[in-house]
């Protein structure tokens, strides 16, 4: 009598991921893959957006080595992030400029605290969108909670110079940040009286 054999995990096959491999990929990543996004795009249902196009991905041309999906994943998913970012960036200097000359003839009608948060959130994405894109995947994963573990098989980094590497990319940030501050003129004053 010949005991039947156990299936070969997906990893050692190297052979393209099924749809029941997918679907389980999709129930044990989908949320924490939507809240890494979300960190992106500041916008809950443009990250759900980014990650269902990450799993089309995954499907429509999946990784020649199947060891670490969910690796895949996340380097594909944080790219579409990273695209995402830049060309938001773009689109909110321009807006930015444009509120700018409009608030020139005009009181502001928002408060204070809320623009300050958004220009505040702007930059920050802005510092991220000129950054290293490696440096930029490492804060952002690590900002979304996940470890020095799984940032490195996102990342395919050794775990052990994750710490090295975030430290950097967190010295990078400040010192970018710093001088974006620097450099950001504030919006002319509506109530200035010209002479």
């Amino acid at each position: 009598m010949t005991l039947p054999q156990k299936p070969k995990p997906l990893a050692a096959t190297h052979e393209q991921p099924g749809p029941a491999e997918l679907e389980d990929l999709f129930h044990r990543q989908w949320s924490r893959l939507c809240a890494a996004l979300y960190r992106f795009t500041g916008d809950p249902d443009e990250a759900e957006d980014l990650a269902l196009e990450a799993f089309v991905q995954l499907w429509q041309r999946p990784p020649a080595r199947t060891e670490n999906l969910g690796g895949w994943l996340y380097r594909v998913a944080t790219r579409l992030g990273l695209n995402r970012l830049r060309s938001t960036a773009r689109r909110n200097r321009y807006e930015l400029d444009a509120t700018r000359e409009a608030l020139r003839g005009k009181a502001p009608g928002d408060p204070e605290g809320e623009i300050a948060r958004r220009v505040e959130r702007a930059r920050v994405r802005g510092v991220l969108a000129e950054m290293d894109e490696r440096q930029a995947r490492l804060l952002l994963l690590r900002h979304s909670g996940f470890s020095y573990q799984e940032i490195g098989a996102a990342l395919n980094l050794n775990p052990a110079s994750v710490g090295t590497l975030l430290a950097r990319a967190e010295q990078t940030f400040t010192e970018r940040y710093q001088q974006a501050s620097l450099w950001e003129s504030p919006p002319a004053d509506p109530t200035a009286t010209k002479d």
